[in-house]
């Protein structure tokens, strides 16, 4: 399995917090099954910088201990930006890292609370710059309930969507697990990450929650879903995953209270 959003790297956000706890998160994913993560540390969000250059650099290392120990998983350097609006600006300068730093998709966190007045402008030139926005787990963006044609029409525009693992089991709280089990059941789900913070208190675990898909949809959606992890991983198109409502129905069940 492809682990596309984890903050595995030692000390650089808040993520694993030093190298002990980010060797026992790599050592808790490969025994779930997960092969390769993409390091999506925090990026720009007024708490932490993590410049493109420095992530690199910090995969480099951290790999090297992960080989020294014998730990059978392969990292690639990625970001999870907070949206502002001198993003595009800033990934062009090579400030801000794409997923695998392949200028092909980039994972992008929304405010929870109030979505800027760019956010829509941000969103168009990514796609026209030809970098794909992946939208960091909408689940539990409190913002898009008060927005909620927004996430179609980004959608329909190219931008893609991730949900975390853990929403789906629902370790966010009921609330958060229907949504994230709405939104998956109207095919605007593109992608399933664990978004791991820690080895314990929010792992970087996938197989539990794939293996709620495919009791929540079917087996051919968990498929979908791990095809469209490694798609994204080496810069390839996301497949959509076929709804049973109509997508106006869908939105508007993912929303519904």
């Amino acid at each position: 399995m492809v682990d596309l959003h984890c903050h595995i790297l030692p000390g650089v956000d808040d993520g694993a917090r030093d190298i002990a706890e980010a060797v026992e998160m790599a050592r808790r994913a490969v025994a779930d099954g997960i092969t390769e993560i993409v390091a999506t540390p925090h990026t720009e969000n007024g708490l932490h910088q993590n410049r493109g250059p420095d992530i690199c650099e910090a995969v480099r290392r951290f790999q090297e201990i992960l080989d020294e120990w014998q730990i059978p998983l392969v990292l690639y350097p990625g970001s999870e930006v907070h949206i502002h609006d001198q993003l595009v600006r800033h990934v062009e300068l090579g400030e801000v890292l794409t997923m695998c730093n392949g200028r092909k998709y980039l994972l992008l966190e929304l405010p929870s609370l109030l979505l800027p007045r760019y956010t829509d402008d941000v969103i168009a030139n990514l796609i026209r710059e030809g970098i794909t926005p992946l939208i960091a787990h909408p689940e539990r963006s409190e913002c898009l309930q008060k927005s909620q044609m927004r996430l179609q029409r980004w959608v329909e525009l190219g931008a893609r969507v991730q949900i975390n693992a853990g929403s789906l089991l629902g370790l966010g709280g009921k609330r958060i697990r229907r949504r994230a089990v709405r939104l998956l059941r109207s095919g605007w789900v593109h992608v399933l990450a664990s978004d791991g913070h820690h080895p314990y208190r929010r792992p970087p675990l996938l197989s539990q929650a794939y293996q709620a898909v495919e009791k929540l949809v079917s087996p051919a959606c968990r498929m979908m879903l791990e095809e469209n992890a490694k798609a994204v991983l080496h810069g390839e198109p996301c497949r959509t995953i076929p709804s049973a409502n109509s997508p106006i129905k869908s939105i508007f069940a993912f929303f519904h209270k």
